[in-house]
C-alpha cells in the first residue's frame, strides 16, 4: 500500500534516506516502502596475487578496461577444466547494470518508461564483461570453479589464492574478516571509465501489504526499525559482539544517511591497513550510488536483460543481437504495464 499517510502520520524523515534507495521504492509520486539496508559493491582483490603479477588494485578497479583485461590474463592460471586461479570475475549476469553505468549509460531511462538495452554502450559493456570469462575458458568453467569454493568459510577463494579480484557487495567484508582475517587483501570502490567511484545500489525495505489488518502498527514498526537511535543501538550491540570475538567492527549501511553517519562514528581504526581500507572504500561507495528507477514492469524488465546476458554467456547469441531481442521484449512489457497503470488511475 502507498505510505503517504503513514509517513506523514508518524513523521518518518524521508529526507534522511539515500536518494538512490528512496528512488527504488517511489513510484507514481508515492513511496511504497521504507529503506532498511543499503547494498553496494566494492572491488575486492587478493594482494598476494596482485603483487606476484606486478599489479595494483588500480589495475582491477574497473577504471581502465584494457588494463583490467590484461590483469585478468596475468592473474589467471589454467583454463577451462584445468582452471587453477580465476584472474577476475566480472560477476555476470547480475552486474550488467554496473558495467553499463561505468560505460556511461543505464539500462532504462530515468522516467522508467524507455528500455535502453540496445544502446551500443550496453552492448560494449556486455561484450567486455563476457570477454573476461572467455579469456579463462568460458563462463561455465569459471562459474563451476567459483562455485566450488568455501565462499563463507576459511576455504574461501581469497584465502585459498584461487581468485585475483572481483566486485562484491560490502557485506562480504565481514565474512572475510571473520573467516580469514589474515588473508592479504586490498579493497577499492568499483570505478567508472573516468576513474570515479560508482556503486549499483540495492537492498531491502519495509512495506505494508494492501488489506493488512493493522497498518498503523506496521507503520509504527517501520519507523522504529529505521530511525537513527535504533540503528545506533544495533551498531553498538554488533560492535560489542565483534570485539568480544576479537574482530573489527566494520560499520553498517542502513539506507538512512543520518544513521550511517552516526554508525560510522562508532567505527574505530582497527590497526589493520586491510580492514580499515575496506571500511573507507565501503563508505566512499555508499556516497557514490546509482539505481534503476521503479517501474510497473520491473520483474519483466529484469528478466529480459538477464535472459539476454545468459544467452551470451552460454554462447547462444552475440551481445548486440541478444540485447536487441531483449529490447523488444522489455519495451513491450514496459508499454503494456504503463498503459495498465494509467488506465487504473483513470
Amino acid at each position: 500500500m502507498p505510505l503517504t499517510a503513514c509517513i506523514d502520520g508518524e513523521g518518518i524523515a524521508t529526507d534522511q534516506f539515500i536518494p538512490a534507495a528512496l528512488d527504488q521504492v517511489t513510484f507514481g509520486g508515492e513511496i511504497y516502502a521504507v529503506p532498511e539496508f543499503n547494498t553496494v559493491q566494492l572491488t575486492m582483490a587478493n594482494k598476494k596475487l596482485l603483487d606476484a603479477a606486478g599489479l595494483g588494485v588500480e589495475d582491477v578497479n574497473g577504471s581502465d578496461w584494457e588494463a583490467l583485461s590484461a590483469a585478468n590474463e596475468a592473474l589467471n592460471q589454467g583454463e577451462g577444466s584445468s582452471l587453477q586461479v580465476i584472474g577476475y570475475d566480472s560477476k555476470l549476469p547480475e552486474f550488467l547494470p554496473l558495467w553499463a553505468h561505468a560505460n556511461g549509460t543505464d539500462l532504462i531511462s530515468q522516467d522508467g518508461r524507455t528500455a535502453q538495452l540496445d544502446d551500443p554502450a550496453v552492448a560494449e559493456a556486455l561484450a567486455w564483461a563476457v570477454s573476461i570469462y572467455d579469456a579463462q575458458g568460458g563462463f561455465g568453467e569459471v562459474k563451476a570453479y567459483r562455485d566450488s569454493a568455501d565462499f563463507f568459510g576459511g576455504g574461501n577463494q581469497f584465502a585459498t589464492d584461487v581468485l585475483g579480484a572481483m566486485p562484491m557487495e560490502q557485506w562480504y567484508i565481514n565474512v572475510l574478516n571473520e573467516a580469514s582475517p589474515d588473508v592479504p587483501m586490498v579493497f577499492d570502490t568499483v570505478r567508472d571509465r573516468q576513474g570515479e567511484p560508482i556503486a549499483y545500489a540495492s537492498g531491502n525495505a519495509w512495506a505494508i501489504p494492501s488489506g493488512t489488518e493493522n497498518p498503523a502498527a506496521a507503520c509504527r514498526w517501520m519507523k522504529v526499525m529505521t530511525e537513527v537511535d535504533t540503528w545506533v543501538a544495533a551498531a553498538e550491540a554488533r560492535k560489542t559482539a565483534r570485539e568480544a570475538d576479537g574482530l573489527a567492527f566494520t560499520g553498517l549501511l542502513t539506507g538512512n544517511t543520518a544513521a550511517d553517519e552516526a554508525v560510522r562514528a562508532l567505527v574505530e581504526p582497527s590497526g589493520s591497513e586491510v580492514w580499515d581500507g575496506a571500511v573507507e572504500a565501503m563508505y566512499t561507495a555508499n556516497d557514490s550510488t546509482f539505481s534503476l528507477p521503479a517501474n510497473p514492469a520491473d520483474a519483466e524488465f529484469e528478466s529480459a536483460w538477464q535472459d539476454a546476458v545468459n544467452s551470451v554467456l552460454n554462447g547462444q547469441a552475440e551481445p548486440a543481437e541478444a540485447l536487441a531481442q531483449a529490447q523488444e521484449a522489455a519495451q513491450k512489457a514496459l508499454d503494456d504495464a504503463w498503459a495498465a497503470w494509467e488506465n487504473r488511475e483513470e
